[in-house]
């Protein structure tokens, strides 16, 4: 994973933005003085918050969002408490158009987003021995489809033996929308309805 968030930050290395456009009204309130005036590894997660959150939104725009995005994927992959939720992080990309980026830039997201579903699988795993239900690996799966990536290769690792575990707390948690065919309510996936239908024929079996 820190390899793949070295890469990152080599590919999207650049000058610190001279400024960070946004609403009048709301700029201000999301700190981008001190995203500018800081160094990229030294800010943090509550820092970063209210840019992540209102990015594309009410402030800013592609330029200091490739600016600021390894520093956003390295907090939210290592101090998740401190950064929002990955299916918002991951959501962003969409907005910023990384379709549109070159080949190597997008190929290296990719690569870490592979490498993050493995480890939260994991974490899952783990709570599932323990007696837990973790939900790390269904966020994100989420924010990979909110960002307009194919589910595939993850839902195939979904689908082991291993993760049966997994798959039987999902269809626990969702099952009325998967009983019903319909998206899970005020959830992110309301935004990635062919990214829930992929994941639904994974786990509906169980129903």
């Amino acid at each position: 994973m820190q390899a793949a968030l070295k890469t990152i930050y080599r590919l999207f290395a650049a000058p610190t933005p001279r400024v960070i456009e946004g609403c009048p009204c709301c700029v201000g309130t999301r700190r981008v003085d001190v995203l500018l005036n800081t160094p990229l590894h030294d800010l943090t997660g509550q820092t970063l918050w209210r840019y992540v959150t209102g990015a594309f939104l009410t402030v800013g725009g592609e330029r200091d969002f490739r600016y600021l995005l390894p520093r956003i994927l390295e907090l939210a992959f290592c101090e998740p408490d401190e950064s929002p939720d990955v299916e918002i992080v991951l959501g962003k990309l969409r907005l910023a158009n990384w379709t549109a980026w070159p080949p190597s830039e997008r190929i290296a997201i990719e690569e870490l987003v592979d490498l993050w579903f493995d480890h939260a699988l994991s974490r899952d795993l783990l709570y599932a021995d323990e007696g837990g239900v973790g939900s790390d690996s269904v966020s994100v799966l989420c924010g990979a489809a909110r960002a307009g990536l194919d589910l595939s290769p993850w839902l195939a690792r979904l689908k082991l033996p291993i993760a049966e575990p997994i798959r039987a707390a999902i269809a626990e948690r969702y099952s009325k929308p998967l009983a019903s065919g319909a998206l899970p309510k005020n959830s992110f996936w309301e935004d990635a309805p062919d990214g829930w239908r992929s994941l639904a024929t994974v786990v509906s079996r169980r129903i």
